[in-house]
This record gives C-alpha cells, sequence and structure tokens, in this order.
C-alpha cells in the first residue's frame, strides 16, 4: 500500500510582528530560521540555477558555510568586530539607501515588519561565485528571507 506524500509547506507569509520566541539567547550559538524564507520571488530563487551540478554545488557550499558560521559561539559579535573575516566571507549590512542596490526593502515583508528590522538586515556570503543570502537577526537567530544564487540584490562591480 503506497502512502500519499504531501509536499511540506516550507514558507509563510508573515501577517504580524516579527518577533523572536527566545531573546534570552544572545550569547548562544548561531540559529537559521526559515520562517520569513520568500519562495515567490524570482529574483531570488534556485530556480535560477542552471544544471544538476550547479544545484548540488550550491547545496553542499550552503550547508559547509551555515555550519560554519553556526560554530561560532557569538556570530553577531564576530561578523561586527573581524573585519577580515566579514570581508572574506562577503558578511555585510544591507543598507536599503544604496543606490547600487537593487530593491528598497524585502518585498515578502510589509511595512511595519521592515520597520523593525531594517537596521539589522545582513547579506551573508556562501561561496565566492557570487551565492549570498539576505536576512536579518533578531539576537542570535537569522532568519534567511532570500537566496540569491546570482548576487541579485547587490549587483557585481
Amino acid at each position: 500500500m503506497t502512502k500519499s506524500k504531501k509536499k511540506p509547506k516550507i514558507s509563510k507569509v508573515p501577517t504580524s510582528n516579527v518577533t523572536n520566541t527566545d531573546i534570552s539567547n544572545k550569547d548562544k550559538h548561531l540559529i537559521i530560521s526559515y520562517i520569513y524564507l520568500d519562495l515567490e520571488n524570482k529574483k531570488y530563487s534556485m530556480n535560477l540555477l542552471g544544471s544538476n551540478r550547479e544545484i548540488i554545488n550550491f547545496y553542499s557550499d550552503f550547508n559547509e558555510k551555515l555550519k560554519e558560521y553556526s560554530e561560532f559561539e557569538n556570530f553577531r559579535k564576530k561578523i561586527t568586530t573581524d573585519k577580515t573575516y566579514s570581508k572574506r566571507n562577503h558578511i555585510h549590512p544591507i543598507d536599503w539607501a544604496d543606490n547600487q542596490i537593487r530593491e528598497s526593502s524585502f518585498t515578502s515583508l510589509n511595512s511595519h515588519q521592515m520597520e523593525q528590522i531594517s537596521e539589522d538586515c545582513w547579506q551573508l556570503g556562501i561561496n565566492n561565485d557570487g551565492f549570498r543570502i539576505h536576512g536579518f537577526f533578531i539576537e542570535n537567530v537569522f532568519y534567511i528571507v532570500w537566496l540569491d544564487p546570482k548576487h541579485n540584490l547587490y549587483p557585481r562591480k
């Protein structure tokens, strides 16, 4: 007898305030959350990757890099104090006012949510080929909003 497999719901559209369930762990290891992952925006989509090889390489790089980031006891302190590490890993705050940036906000969040988190939005590099992820911090939790395999948010110089 074959059980029917239902496709799990990965993304949800946020409708209320952005909150962290446990704000008492700011010095603990990095936690990655997908609750605000935007799968509707085609500019920030895994569908931009062409071949299966590209996709496999991405997932390998993605998992290795997030594991590395999660090993720091206070990742946010690391990326704000160790400029060499941040530069090598293409980590920096997102400046929504920058003329080079292609967006004015995370389009999947409403204006109230963006107002809450706009000062703590970040780009984290996944590899040197241009793969980036974009999201925001609340304490030690990084909420991924966009997967950017083609470096579309910040055009290459």
